[in-house]
């Protein structure tokens, strides 16, 4: 693969989530409020990211295969970072952790078995929507620690953990529906195989 393929200015502003995960985990765990709000503004600007690299990629007529492959990589990276500092933090349950990252898990590997098939698993609206819902409650949940200071998560934990569980609601559903597509893509070739 030619490295201008890789190293398109879409791939390289997708890399970048790779790279604030670990940093975003120093900034949420160093019990610091100031560093909360650092944190916050780099988990806006990754989330940005996220939007602003299709819009790149398109623009420029420079969607790549391994942008396909890069994208959703650095999507589970960053977000899981995330969440790995929120369950050092103890603001959120490892069992919640578990499910978001086991789906991550199980779609990469339901990609692959497509593959495999000479089959194409697209991006679902489920998982469109299970991004947006895990960015708002990973910034809400920051932003709430910031305001309130880090010493003082007691009165607004209801709320984080509200938060918390509509995102692993949705990460739950995107995942059953990323393997109904599946099956459904399977069996529609079985019936139409001679």
């Amino acid at each position: 693969m030619l490295r201008a393929q890789i190293w398109t200015p879409a791939n390289a502003i997708t890399a970048s989530r790779i790279v604030a995960g670990p940093i975003v985990i120093w900034l949420l765990t160093a019990h610091s409020t100031a560093l909360i709000w650092v944190g916050l503004i780099l988990m806006i600007v990754a989330e940005l990211t996220d939007l602003i690299d299709g819009i790149v990629a398109r623009y420029s007529a420079k969607v790549s295969n391994f942008g396909k492959i890069l994208d959703p990589m650095a999507d589970c990276l960053y977000r899981s970072s995330v969440f790995i500092a929120f369950v050092i933090n103890g603001w959120m349950p490892v069992w919640m952790f578990a499910i978001i990252v086991w789906r991550d898990l199980t779609v990469s590997y339901l990609r692959e078995i497509a593959e495999l098939q000479s089959e194409t698993l697209a991006a679902r609206s489920s998982g469109k929507w299970k991004a947006i819902v895990q960015g708002i409650a990973q910034i809400g949940v920051v932003g709430m620690v910031g305001i309130f200071g880090v010493d003082s998560f007691a009165p607004y934990s209801m709320t984080a953990q509200g938060l918390l569980l509509i995102a692993t609601a949705v990460t739950a559903y995107s995942l059953f529906d990323y393997i109904a597509g599946v099956a459904q893509k399977f069996s529609r070739r079985d019936v139409t195989r001679p």
